[in-house]
């Protein structure tokens, strides 16, 4: 698929606060991005008068106010026209297209009905009888399923930084959410950690509408049970701890952790009927012509069975993988499809300083909350003894040693610590690769006491559970400063 035309765009308007009435037509994008330097810190006030509007495939209410805070970035998107009264401080343009076909969400749109035909197929799917175990016809790393019914489309989303891929992954499951579909989503690019802190891959059901007014559209650490009360639904993500900024700082632990997530997905797939129709959506990281980022998504194909590969505004991955998964089958005898799609032209860019305020922002909506919730954290006192915190050996990316247990200095204030699914008693490989049941920041260290002063968004002690000290995201601010 390709993009006929990129249409006209408005010039863009000067950061304002004034109230203001925002008219779209047809297919029309209303693109906004919230400073985070935004002089009220109340960030920009939506409301929907007529029509109608989503933003992200999650449809706005009608005379609802939407809030979005400071350091969004994002659009707002009508098929029929729509009206919206916009009042706070933002910098906003419209995407003006003369002709539906010349809309970069046409694709996206039209992608997701061919989805929603395979999700059908599944649902009225017999159970297999069989396939062939010969090795050529079903290279796929987990062997034959016969006897099980395939499940509906598992989609991979790749391409290169600032192309589009976590939003397109968010509207084609919140699509699929809004006709009563419930697929799973899974991201295991480490530096956008979908609800959950940057630094972990994980997946989760998405059976519910998403948060509109989310930064991260829905993706954030808003919509899981940790963060208290939630306006929506909150989602039950299954997280793996990586600790590291980005894939090639440690491709063996990666691939171990995306492993036991792909392992969660398939139970989950198998499990549940309804999550298995839906299918999977799945993010990956950034991703170039080079052969160790096609390694990567080679091995995401069949760790996660992906029988759908969407490539975003490069056509270079789609040949190279094309080229590679010809011959490849999935665990249920499928051959891979390959789809590309133009990189939209109302993609935002992410400069460092954008991403570390979001990561920043993610950390203290974790233990604090946000404008919408305000959450208090336990803070308690812990003896060095009465814990158990464990860290990779310094200066070794991609080693053989999982764990190591870490002395305990003034250098771990401010960083934050997962908490794994494990006993301190297990060996370091099995508590590398454990489930996080949550995360904890170190408020204080006091070295003369041997005394930890520990932030938890819940109550209860923590000398049962073993906490990994990753190397990323970086120390947070003092959060109890």
């Amino acid at each position: 698929m390709s993009i006929p035309g990129l249409g006209q765009i408005a010039p863009q308007q000067p950061v304002t606060s004034t109230t203001r009435t925002i008219t779209l037509r047809p297919f029309w994008e209303w693109r906004f991005e919230v400073p985070h330097s935004s002089a009220t810190n109340a960030g920009a006030n939506v409301r929907l008068t007529s029509g109608t509007a989503e933003r992200d495939g999650t449809e706005l209410a009608l005379n609802h106010t939407y809030t979005f805070p400071r350091n969004t970035k994002s659009k707002l998107l009508t098929y029929t026209g729509a009206t919206l009264e916009v009042n706070g401080e933002c910098v906003d343009r419209v995407a003006q297209y003369n002709t539906p076909e010349e809309s970069p969400q046409l694709p996206l749109l039209n992608l997701h009905f061919a989805l929603q035909e395979l999700r059908g197929a599944a649902a009225s799917r017999k159970p297999h009888t069989g396939y062939n175990n010969d090795s050529s016809s079903n290279s796929g790393s987990h062997g034959d399923r016969g006897g099980s019914k395939a499940p509906g489309p598992r989609v991979m989303i790749c391409g290169e930084k600032d192309s589009g891929k976590t939003t397109a992954a968010r509207t084609l499951a919140a699509l699929a959410t809004r006709v009563g579909g419930q697929p799973l989503v899974a991201s295991v690019d480490p530096r956008d950690g979908m609800l959950a802190l940057p630094g972990t891959v994980s997946a989760a059901v998405f059976g519910t509408v998403m948060d509109v007014e989310d930064p991260a559209a829905g993706f954030g650490v808003s919509g899981t049970p940790s963060s208290g009360p939630s306006a929506v639904p909150v989602k039950l993500p299954m997280v793996y701890y990586f600790g590291r900024e980005t894939v090639d700082e440690d491709v063996r632990l990666w691939k171990q952790l995306v492993g036991k997530l792909g392992s969660s997905v398939r139970a989950k797939l198998e499990a549940d009927e309804a999550v298995r129709e839906a299918g999977l959506v799945l993010d990956t990281p950034a991703t170039s012509l080079a052969k160790g980022d096609l390694d990567v998504l080679e091995h995401l194909v069949k760790e996660f069975d992906v029988n759908i590969v969407v490539v975003l505004g490069s056509p270079g991955v789609h040949t190279e993988l094309q080229r590679r998964l010809e011959t490849q089958r999935t665990a249920y005898g499928e051959t891979t499809t390959l789809i590309l799609l133009d990189k939209s032209d109302g993609v935002a860019g992410r400069d460092r300083d954008f991403t570390k305020f979001t990561r920043e922002a993610a950390i203290k909506e974790y233990f604090f909350g946000d404008a919408k919730r305000t959450l208090s954290p336990f803070t308690q006192s812990v003896s060095f003894d009465d814990v158990a915190i464990f860290k990779s050996p310094d200066g070794s990316y991609n080693n053989q040693v999982a764990l190591e247990r870490a002395e305990i200095s003034a250098e771990m204030s401010h960083w934050t610590l997962a908490v794994m699914n494990a006993s301190p008693n297990d060996p370091p490989e099995s508590i590398r690769q454990a489930p996080v049941v949550g995360f904890v920041a170190i408020a204080d260290v006091d070295e003369d006491r041997r005394r930890l002063k520990i932030l938890s968004p819940v109550s209860g002690r923590l000398g049962n559970r073993p906490m990994v000290w990753g190397r990323w995201p970086e120390p947070y601010i003092n959060l109890l400063g």
